[in-house]
C-alpha cells in the first residue's frame, strides 16, 4: 500500500485572514469603538509613524530578548526557561496552578518539571497534608539562571537607552508606560516560546 500524496494549490493553501481588534473613532460610553483590521495586506492604509516606529522598536527589543537568552539556552530549552521565569515571579507553586499559569497541559508540565529537576534547576516536594499535591520551586541554581538572563537583558536595554538624549529617554519612558497600560498583559501562551 502506497503513501497517499497530498497536493495543494496556492489558492487552497492561502491562510485565513488574521484579524486583531484595533481601537479607533469616537469614544462611546467611555470606551472606544472597536474595528477589525486584516493584517494579511501588509501595512494598513492608515498606518501612522507611531505604528511603524513601534514595529521597528519591537524588532529591536525582540533581538535583545533573544541575545539575553543565549547563556540560558546552553542549559535549558526556551519552554523550560519560561517555567523558571514563572516560578521566579510567583514563587513556589502547585503543579496544577503552574500548568494553568504557563498555559500547558499538566502532563506536559510534568515532563518539563522532571527534566528541570534532573538538571538541578527546580525542586519538587509533596505537601505533607495532601501527598497527591506536589509543589515546585526554584533551586538556587534556577534562581541564578533567571537572574543572569534578566540582568543581561536589563544591561542590554540600558546600553541602548543610555545612548539616547535625556529628552528622548523621558519620551520613551512616557510612551512605553502608555503602550503597556493600553496593551495590557500578554497571554501566557504568547510568552511561552519567547522565554519572557
Amino acid at each position: 500500500m502506497g503513501v497517499p500524496s497530498i497536493t495543494m494549490t496556492l489558492a487552497s493553501a492561502r491562510p485565513r485572514p488574521v484579524t486583531a481588534q484595533v481601537t479607533s473613532g469616537r469614544r462611546v460610553g467611555g470606551a472606544r469603538p472597536v474595528r477589525r483590521r486584516d493584517y494579511r495586506r501588509g501595512v494598513p492604509d492608515d498606518a501612522s509613524p507611531a505604528t511603524e516606529s513601534t514595529l521597528a522598536s519591537s524588532r529591536a527589543l525582540l533581538g535583545i530578548v533573544a541575545r539575553s537568552l543565549v547563556p540560558a539556552l546552553a542549559e535549558v530549552t526556551v519552554p523550560q526557561f519560561r517555567v523558571l521565569v514563572v516560578l521566579s515571579q510567583g514563587g513556589t507553586s502547585r503543579m496544577g496552578d503552574l500548568a494553568e499559569r504557563i498555559g500547558v497541559h499538566p502532563s506536559t508540565l510534568t515532563r518539563t518539571v522532571e527534566r528541570l529537576e534532573h538538571g538541578g534547576w527546580i525542586a519538587r516536594a509533596a505537601v505533607p497534608e495532601n501527598r497527591r499535591e506536589v509543589r515546585v520551586g526554584l533551586t538556587p541554581a534556577g534562581s541564578r539562571l533567571v537572574a543572569t538572563v534578566t540582568e543581561r537583558r536589563r544591561a542590554m536595554i540600558a546600553e541602548v537607552i543610555d545612548a539616547m538624549a535625556p529628552a528622548d529617554r523621558e519620551a520613551l519612558r512616557v510612551g512605553m508606560e502608555a503602550f503597556a497600560r493600553v496593551a495590557g498583559e500578554p497571554y501566557a501562551a504568547d510568552l511561552l516560546e519567547l522565554g519572557i
